[in-house]
């Protein structure tokens, strides 16, 4: 009888009640606009990275100072160092040159990829007032469609549509189709270690070289690899 009766209480329903949720205390106002004026400086802070990076880098490839740390060229330290951040680095220093001159406090006010679709703007257009404007309020989609609408209508010609290729490879095959690309921009006469934009042009480059060799000889030269 003893365990019978045990048995028909319900334990759940016999604990006690959950605490109710403290409330937080609600923030001053001088409070709410300290945090207001952080959020905002550090917002501030990650909109210019973009310049600080870009510059520090320029100079470090003007002074060749990875040589000075032991690299053999300027591509071999970015790569060492910058790794998964290559391609915004380089992003970054080629919007610090484009748009040389731009006042200082102008450029803080630009985001990393709003800078970098101004670069592919005419200089005149991209240091205007109207334009720097443009890329300090307005949202990045927006943005990149008013350029796209400005080359348009300049040159009469729609913006070609980019894939990107990506493929995970061992490292030595990867260290030789570097080498590969290197030695073909080379025989092309393309710099692609301060202007890594040019590697578009030795890719296709390899592409058409590629697409004009018959499938026959391409068996005889790859047997056996």
């Amino acid at each position: 009888m003893r365990i019978k009766g045990q048995m028909q209480k319900t334990p759940i329903l016999e604990l006690n009640k959950f605490p109710k949720p403290v409330r937080r205390p609600r923030a001053t106002k001088a409070e709410a606009e300290a945090m207001d004026k952080e959020v905002v400086r550090i917002v501030a802070k990650i909109r210019s990275n973009w310049l600080l990076l870009g510059r520090l880098v320029e100079k470090v490839r003007e002074t060749r100072a990875f040589e000075a740390l032991g690299f053999p060229g300027f591509h071999a330290w970015m790569t060492a160092r910058l790794a998964e951040s290559l391609s915004s680095a380089y992003s970054a220093v080629r919007s610090v040159r484009a748009l040389e001159g731009v006042p200082e406090g102008t450029l803080k006010r630009i985001g990393e990829r709003n800078a970098h679709m101004l670069t592919q703007l005419p200089e005149k257009e991209r240091k205007s007032e109207d334009w720097l404007e443009k890329a300090a309020t307005l949202p990045t989609k927006e943005f990149k469609q008013e350029v796209e609408i400005a080359i348009e209508q300049k040159t009469g010609l729609r913006k070609e549509r980019f894939k990107t290729f990506s493929i995970a490879l061992p490292e030595a095959v990867y260290e030789n189709l570097c080498e590969a690309e290197k030695k073909l921009a080379r025989c092309i006469g393309l710099d692609i270690e301060t202007q890594p934009g040019n590697r578009i042009q030795v890719w296709e480059a390899f592409a058409q070289w590629i697409q004009q060799i018959d499938e026959q000889t391409i068996r005889v030269q790859t047997e056996g690899m």
